[in-house]
């Protein structure tokens, strides 16, 4: 029996976590430096890593639904017998999660409280200090539920400030139609891989079949996953278009330098009066506290599974694993802690275990044992395949850069 409309958006939820954890100071920075050094140019790439996000997301929605597993058991499952397969998989998941997540929460709560500062005019610890605690709350306190409401609450009012900004700015609907079709203008390249990279995060897809679990049993259940997949990324591509499309019209060939995500707010207010600072500031504030509730939320999530604690993220290690990560963020920004290089480093870790977890999603939607009559279509693969050979790109930039950095 096919779902209704209002069935399906009683049903979403999931997702919503993914584009909230996504759509943060780093996503924010880095659209607004590709607005601000190429104009439009690079739009195509937000398009591309949003079909491919709703592509790899779709697989691990469907892992869970035809196999009743996550994609981490279910990686195991390939190769059962083998504890060398086992011990790989748990160790180069927990480190990626542990990597990703400590990088990704000090980047988030720097934004929202860079945010929060500049609205209030407080200093920049205290506001690190609110954002933290409200992190913490969450974290500790937040079921699954309320934080699916949050999250769907969150992204609605992301997805209203920055469209409603990029409407007010009046952009050239010539530039943004060429901006569609692939092209790379001398000096894009890692421009371009890190707008893909900051969409298309491994954890992410480990921890959306995590939350699947409690939301769709039975196979009647994949196009309701579906729609609140396709419905939730696109609003976040939309919301990442329209940070370009912004930067693009106002800022693009000024010489703006981009060191934090505050650019994006304070050199708007030319063009939309005072409004656009208070604009700037909140949805800046909302894109890091979203993503910062949902960091611990999904460390608690995936380590809770990798290690089979009783109780799930509601038992005591799982919270105390949240609460170290949120302590973590806030003091780093309660230090003023530069955003880029927190930025810089979080998408290098996650650039690094993408294609690993990508490439190991393919083997599981692809394996009969596991999926029974529900492996990836001919269309799925190609796409899966093209996507996985970008996040090769991305861990090898990902890699070069950690290096680059060390050395």
């Amino acid at each position: 029996m096919k779902s209704t409309l209002g069935q399906k958006l009683k049903n979403m939820g999931p997702a919503a976590i993914i584009t909230s954890a996504f759509i943060g100071p780093g996503t924010i920075t880095t659209a607004t430096m590709a607005g601000v050094s190429f104009g439009y140019a690079l739009l195509w790439t937000v398009v591309f890593s949003g079909i491919s996000l709703i592509i790899l997301m779709e697989m691990a929605a469907r892992t869970v639904i035809a196999s009743n597993m996550n994609v981490i058991d279910a990686s195991i499952a390939i190769f059962p017998e083998k504890k060398g397969w086992k011990i790989l998989i748990q160790a180069v998941v927990f480190l990626a999660v542990a990597a990703v997540c400590f990088a990704f929460q000090a980047g988030n709560e720097i934004g929202a409280s860079a945010g929060l500062g500049d609205i209030f005019g407080m200093p920049q610890w205290l506001a690190a200090l609110i954002v933290g605690t409200l992190a913490m709350l969450t974290a500790v306190l937040g079921s699954y539920k309320l934080l699916e409401k949050i999250m769907q609450i969150f992204v609605s009012l992301m997805g209203i400030i920055f469209f409603i900004t990029m409407i007010t700015v009046r952009p050239s609907l010539s530039g943004i139609l060429k901006g569609i079709i692939p092209t790379l203008p001398e000096g894009s390249i890692v421009s371009s891989l890190a707008l893909i990279g900051t969409t298309l995060v491994g954890i992410n897809l480990i921890l959306h079949s995590i939350t699947c679990e409690g939301r769709y049993n039975k196979i009647e259940d994949l196009p309701d996953a579906r729609f609140d997949i396709n419905v939730n990324v696109i609003i976040g591509v939309v919301i990442t278009m329209s940070i370009i499309i912004t930067s693009s019209a106002v800022l693009y060939g000024t010489g703006t330098q981009v060191n934090s995500p505050l650019v994006f707010s304070k050199q708007l207010e030319p063009v939309l009066g005072s409004w656009a600072r208070i604009i700037g500031n909140i949805g800046l504030f909302a894109a890091g506290l979203s993503s910062a509730i949902a960091v611990p939320f999904t460390i608690k999530s995936i380590f809770s599974r990798l290690f089979h604690w009783e109780g799930g993220g509601d038992c005591i290690q799982a919270k105390t694993v949240g609460a170290i990560v949120v302590v973590f963020g806030t003091v780093l920004a309660m230090i003023n802690t530069k955003p880029t290089q927190i930025i810089v480093f979080a998408q290098a870790t996650s650039g690094f275990s993408l294609p690993f977890i990508a490439i190991l999603l393919m083997l599981v939607t692809n394996n009969k044992k596991i999926m029974g009559e529900y492996t990836n279509s001919k269309p799925r693969n190609i796409w899966g395949a093209i996507a996985v050979f970008v996040t090769l790109g991305l861990g090898i930039w990902g890699l070069y850069g950690a290096l680059s950095n060390f050395l």
